[in-house]
């Protein structure tokens, strides 16, 4: 089973996946599938209970969603502290800068 990531052209949160996957070089093989979370036949939400883009289901069947939890996830699978700093400190300051710029993509 391939891995999959729920998304959406319009998303900016699924953007921000494959961007971050494209930059690893672990984009070639994901099937991404467009997903229409306003439609009741969609099985998004028997993979994400919010219901909500992006998420990325593993080749085991294991879901994970919210961009930020996916982005952990790719920078595990290229080895751990490439795209989120390792360091403490930097981490930090890594991931308050990635919430910032999802709460100004969130009211966009």
């Amino acid at each position: 089973m391939p891995i999959v990531l729920r998304s959406s052209p319009f998303s900016p949160f699924g953007r921000k996946v494959k961007l971050a996957m494209m930059h690893l070089g672990q984009f070639s093989g994901i099937e991404v599938v467009n997903t229409d979370t306003m439609s009741a036949e969609d099985p998004i939400r028997s993979q994400n209970p919010l219901g909500k883009i992006p998420a990325l289901i593993l080749d085991d069947g294991m879901v994970v969603y919210d961009s930020r939890v996916i982005l952990e996830w790719v920078d595990i699978q290229a080895g751990g502290g490439v795209i989120i700093p390792a360091e403490p400190r930097k981490r930090i300051e890594a991931l308050t800068l990635q919430a910032l710029a999802d709460g100004i993509m969130d009211a966009g």
